[in-house]
């Protein structure tokens, strides 16, 4: 009996599809050279076409390259089989915190007090080295209960004002990122800095505390609106077991106005580190009401 062919990107031979999105997808890959698994995300032959798509992967290998740190992805080569271009990336097995989130906050609700630090000081870290990632969500941070947390995905990442490399680009002005999650100021495509991910952050820490996301709507300019214009909710209202500290820190992060909200994502950080978030420490098989 025949076996199925290897297949190899370069020196890459890939392994298993682990994810299939819209436009792209990520295999995990050995390469062969540095003895190592790698993840290895390509545009679709369809989507190699699309410039915009080919210079959204070129644009997250430039920012990703220039990253490294425990709580980011660490992103290796850019490259091309034939027309197709690819990214290499450090290998990471692990779900989405979107993924968890579907799997029911009595089984990820304990991981919180681990999850909700490793999340601010990825972006933390991000923001320190001179970059607003845009598109924070559930969806771009993964998370495993040893290893802990990794910021993925850099596509519409951005220099932060006075960054050397914004001065030298011409950056899209209509707004970029997931309507859930988008900050006001991004909705009307002005400019943004590290307090649009603070926004954004307080979205993504609503939805794991509460269960579902801050804002739904009957459509996506419904959505917007509310994000614009519709009362912050509170997070108590949810989860009971929220500390009236973090409820209070929350809801500034959500501040319709980023001068209302924590200057810097350190901020943010050094807030947390300094209370607490549950009244009562998250056991295994805890529900949000």
């Amino acid at each position: 009996m025949s076996s199925a062919p290897v297949l190899y990107i370069g020196q890459y031979r890939l392994l298993n599809v682990i994810y299939t999105g819209q436009t792209s997808q990520t295999w995990q890959a050995y390469d062969d050279r540095e003895r190592r698994y790698v993840g290895i995300k390509t545009l679709f032959t369809d989507t190699s076409r699309d410039k915009e798509q080919v210079h959204y992967l070129k644009w997250e290998y430039k920012v990703g390259s220039q990253l490294h740190h425990d709580r980011i992805i660490d992103i290796f080569h850019f490259g091309w089989r034939g027309r197709i271009p690819y990214i290499v990336m450090e290998w990471f097995s692990a779900p989405n915190i979107k993924q968890w989130i579907h799997g029911g906050y009595e089984k990820y609700g304990v991981e919180l007090p681990q999850i909700i630090p490793q999340m601010i000081e990825a972006l933390a870290a991000l923001h320190e080295a001179g970059w607003v990632h845009r598109d924070v969500k559930p969806d771009n941070f993964l998370y495993d209960s040893q290893k802990g947390v990794k910021l993925i995905d850099f596509a519409l990442a951005k220099p932060i004002k006075g960054n050397i490399i914004a001065k030298l680009l011409k950056l899209k002005k209509q707004p970029q990122g997931t309507p859930t999650y988008m900050a006001p100021e991004q909705i009307r495509g002005l400019p943004v800095d590290g307090r649009a991910d603070i926004y954004s952050l307080g979205c993504t820490f609503f939805e794991l505390l509460g269960g579902r996301p801050t804002y739904t709507g009957n459509s996506i300019n419904d959505l917007l609106y509310k994000h614009l214009s519709g009362p912050i909710p509170s997070i108590n209202a949810r989860n009971k077991n929220v500390t009236t500290e973090f409820a209070n820190l929350l809801m500034s992060m959500m501040a319709k106005k980023c001068q209302d909200r924590p200057t810097t994502m350190m901020d943010v950080y050094r807030a947390v580190r300094g209370m607490k978030i549950f009244k009562k420490t998250p056991q295994p098989g805890d529900k949000i009401f």
